[in-house]
């Protein structure tokens, strides 16, 4: 399965695998495209979405399906889990290379 990862107070003050179920009853499966960030000192938020640019149609549409709220000690646990996840992945698949990015719009009205 992976890394798993729950709040500060499930950690017993000597770690020991623990075992954990699974209820998958209610999961959703998304595809996401697109995701942005904001955030406040108490939470991350991270929304996810997907866009679908339909040629000459001008400005693409994002359909944000899922908001998703983090305490910031949690936020930084995922983001460390998914560091060593895509190293992991590079590892095995080669680099993931990333499109640089767009550049900014001369200025106009």
């Amino acid at each position: 399965m992976g890394m798993i990862y729950g709040e500060d107070d499930s950690t017993p003050t000597h770690p020991r695998p623990q075992k954990v179920t699974f209820d998958t009853d209610r999961m959703e499966t998304i595809y996401a495209n697109f995701f942005a960030l904001a955030g406040s000192p108490e939470e991350i938020v991270i929304y996810l979405g997907a866009n679908s640019p339909i040629p000459q149609q001008g400005e693409p549409k994002v359909s944000v399906s899922h908001r998703l709220m983090l305490l910031p000690q949690n936020a930084k646990r995922l983001m460390v889990a998914l560091q060593q996840t895509v190293r992991a992945h590079e590892d095995r698949f080669g680099p993931i290379e990333l499109p640089p990015p767009p550049k900014p719009r001369q200025g106009g009205t």
